[in-house]
């Protein structure tokens, strides 16, 4: 054993004649300011500060979640530009005020056109004109009480003791005099407003039927006849306008979940981009000849350093 130890600091002294002959140029690239021979020689009590690394995370979620909750937020919080946040604000703001001024006109309008179905159609002159065929209703197929569409009808008292509280307006086929009772009374629904403009079957119950005429409304290869009142084209043209601010509402809503989205995916992008940007900036590559005293040219091998 005391052989192979001799062998090789003999082999040392050999290859590395100018051992202590150091040179500035092989200084690493990752310098060592400080060379401890010993650990016995390091007093812990002069190390009176610690270097500490920070690692500072980024998370491209979090400005995400900001503009879903507030758009422009995330934008803010990247430290964007304040015209970008404010693009996005007024966008939101554009689009919250169209919504509630939309729907508030398609409501008031809807209100005051059922109103006016209030006034102008009545279940009894439906009733009246389509049984007995009153103003040559009875030469179109689709004006009858027992058609493909149906109101509800509301009954009380005896007639609901009979007949049970809610039946169809097909039962007036059969019990035409209901219309002349006080048990009986129509559930004014959505659908009720839907039926007595949208379909000839009710043309029957506008108070101004005598001026009955019809329209030919041409659908795909045919052309079908609508039965038409003054009242129920009035009638009509206010629930389309109604349902064309209702639309315009729904376009509203939507701009403001894209806003959101698009927001969203702006802020992460940018997010991003700002990170790889830093990392760029702040990374720094450097090779260098590594020192080693046990070599005779004192050179190690090569030294690789990658601060970030």
């Amino acid at each position: 054993m005391i052989r192979i130890i001799i062998l090789v600091l003999f082999s040392v002294y050999l290859t590395a004649g100018d051992l202590y002959l150091f040179n500035d140029r092989f200084q690493p690239s990752l310098r060592i300011d400080t060379v401890v021979d010993s650990y016995t020689m390091l007093d812990t009590s002069d190390i009176s500060e610690i270097d500490t690394i920070e690692f500072i995370g980024n998370y491209p979620a979090k400005p995400m979640l900001y503009s879903l909750l507030l758009p422009g937020l995330g934008q803010y919080k990247n430290g964007d530009p304040l015209w970008k946040s404010a693009m996005f604000v007024g966008v939101e703001l554009a689009s919250f005020a169209g919504w509630a001024q939309w729907s508030k006109k398609a409501e008031d309008i809807r209100n005051q056109y059922e109103k006016f179905g209030d006034i102008h159609w009545t279940l009894k002159s439906w009733v009246e004109n389509t049984k007995d065929g009153l103003y040559g209703l009875n030469q179109y197929e689709d004006a009858k009480i027992d058609g493909t569409h149906k109101l509800t009808l509301h009954l009380s008292g005896s007639l609901a003791e009979v007949f049970g509280e809610f039946v169809s307006s097909d039962s007036l086929v059969n019990y035409p005099e209901w219309i002349y009772s006080e048990d009986l009374s129509l559930s004014k629904d959505q659908h009720f407003y839907e039926n007595i403009g949208k379909y000839d079957q009710f043309v029957g119950g506008w108070d101004d039927i005598n001026l009955l005429y019809t329209v030919n409304k041409i659908v795909e290869d045919t052309t079908e006849v609508i039965l038409m009142t003054p009242n129920k084209n009035d009638y009509i043209s206010e629930r389309d306008r109604s349902n064309k601010f209702l639309k315009m509402a729904n376009f509203a809503v939507t701009a403001i979940m894209f806003n959101h989205v698009i927001s969203g995916l702006e802020a992460v992008f940018t997010n991003q981009r700002q990170a790889r940007d830093k990392a760029q900036k702040t990374t720094k590559t450097d090779v260098g000849l590594y020192f080693d005293p046990r070599n005779k040219y004192g050179v190690g091998g090569i030294a690789v350093s990658y601060e970030w």
